[in-house]
């Protein structure tokens, strides 16, 4: 039997756009509400630390927010950066998040790489994967809301319980990553499998592990960067847009964050379509946009449910705008995908 398909939006990061003074992390709210509008399956929030445009560090505040805000999205962490997070304190956050939410929190897990995140939490980074296998086991002992011991990596203590259980019988994890032992790892220990970006040769390089049926209830996402441009002033804007978060990525990247700031581009220089382009998906108009995400979605495995998220959300100073984006993809390419 094929697993089902579902489409999330986001990523919704919080970075400051370039000429605004606070980061827009109410605007989630507005947007979280245009993508139920549109008809979205989930919204998805991402996580960094000590950016200087105000990258989003605690997703899951802002998801409880959300919570509050819709009524049938599920509500995703793409991604958590587990590491950084106190086991105990995560598995009571995420449980309170589940009940809040009445059932609708996806926990998307990562490693992280950024040197400066890892040294801001006196976390050892040669340790990472160690921690998260471990997490994950330990969220789920400590979501059956019963006492318990624990002696591992990530944590370690007696008599230990976390209540309120969550509202199911545990949350959902999807587990990022690109190497095959945080590959491996999701295969074994997780509900899901979140892919950060859908490039053709990321996906020859993934998809083969998950050939096989895990043997259990499963989900494979992606993450796919559209463009549309069949509105001209929409494309430039999200062309901008993009092009301030791509160099905020590419200072983590390389090492490079300092508290003076990003080189973010100039908010009235030219973005050319070639400076940005290569990095999306799918970029065209809408009918164009929709037959590709149909290509990659079918490049997924049948035995597993499909989630395709949608990542046309970027720091850009007119949130009505991105709203009106929003709709566009729920009238013209989502009834495409379905």
């Amino acid at each position: 039997m094929a697993g089902r398909r579902t489409v999330g939006l986001g990523l919704f990061t919080g970075q400051r756009p370039p000429g605004v003074a606070t980061p827009p992390y109410r605007d989630a709210v507005l947007l979280a509400r245009a993508a139920e509008t549109a008809g979205f399956d989930a919204f998805w929030v991402s996580e960094h630390h000590g950016m200087p445009d105000g990258y989003l560090p605690s997703p899951l505040v802002l998801l409880g927010a959300l919570a509050a805000a819709t009524d049938r999205l599920l509500l995703g962490s793409g991604v958590a950066l587990a590491p950084l997070h106190h086991p105990l304190r995560l598995a009571e956050d995420a449980a309170v998040l589940d009940h809040l939410s009445g059932g609708r929190l996806v926990l998307g897990l990562g490693l992280g790489y950024a040197e400066h995140e890892y040294a801001a939490f006196s976390v050892d980074p040669t340790r990472r994967g160690a921690l998260m296998s471990d997490l994950v086991p330990f969220l789920r002992r400590a979501w059956t809301g019963e006492a318990f011991d624990w002696d591992g990596p990530a944590y370690a203590g007696r008599d230990l319980r976390v209540t309120p259980a969550p509202l199911r019988d545990g949350v959902p994890v999807w587990l990022g990553g690109y190497a095959p032992a945080a590959l491996q790892r999701a295969r074994d220990l997780a509900d899901g499998y979140l892919l950060g970006r859908a490039d053709a040769a990321i996906l020859d390089r993934v998809l083969p592990v998950f050939a096989e049926p895990v043997g259990r209830p499963f989900t494979i996402a992606v993450n796919a960067l559209i463009l549309l441009t069949d509105d001209p002033a929409d494309a430039d804007a999200a062309r901008r847009g993009y092009a301030a978060t791509q160099a905020a990525y590419e200072a983590m990247q390389a090492g490079g964050i300092a508290h003076a700031g990003i080189v973010a581009p100039d908010p009235d220089a030219p973005v050319t379509a070639g400076s940005v382009d290569r990095y999306f998906q799918a970029v065209g108009p809408a009918e164009a946009v929709a037959a590709r995400l149909r290509e990659l979605l079918d490049r997924l495995p049948a035995w597993a449910d499909a989630h395709l998220v949608l990542r046309v959300l970027f720091p850009e100073p007119d949130v009505r705008r991105q709203a009106d984006r929003v709709a566009r993809l729920g009238r013209d390419v989502l009834p495409e995908l379905r």
